[in-house]
């Protein structure tokens, strides 16, 4: 299996940090769409963040947005931003992204 993974590069293009997806795709949609992400990626079992000039940087990806707590511990270990590259269906998209990139936010 491969990982599911965000790098960052430094200014010179050396790998600043990486992080591996730790909460995959597997659901059933109840109309015939299924996806099963643990059947190709294995999971990652760490967070990240990212010194930036601008700020530390915490690292997600797509479906961990659905889980509050890594979210929560980014934000406790400074994160002043977030990254969430994803590519959500369209039904769960509509139904789902917006709402929760707000409930993601970081107040400061």
């Amino acid at each position: 299996k491969v990982a599911n993974r965000t790098y960052v590069a430094d200014p010179k293009g050396d790998v600043a940090a990486k992080y591996d997806k730790i909460h995959m795709f597997d659901v059933d949609l109840g109309n015939g769409e299924r996806y099963a992400e643990s059947a190709t990626f294995d999971p990652g079992n760490q967070a990240a963040l990212v010194d930036l000039p601008w700020g530390r940087l915490g690292l997600t990806i797509c479906y961990d947005l659905r889980f509050p707590g890594l979210y929560r511990h980014l934000a406790q270990a400074g994160a002043d931003y977030l990254t969430v590259p994803s590519a959500f269906t369209r039904p769960t998209g509509e139904a789902h992204w917006h709402v929760l990139l707000r409930s993601r936010a970081i107040e400061t």
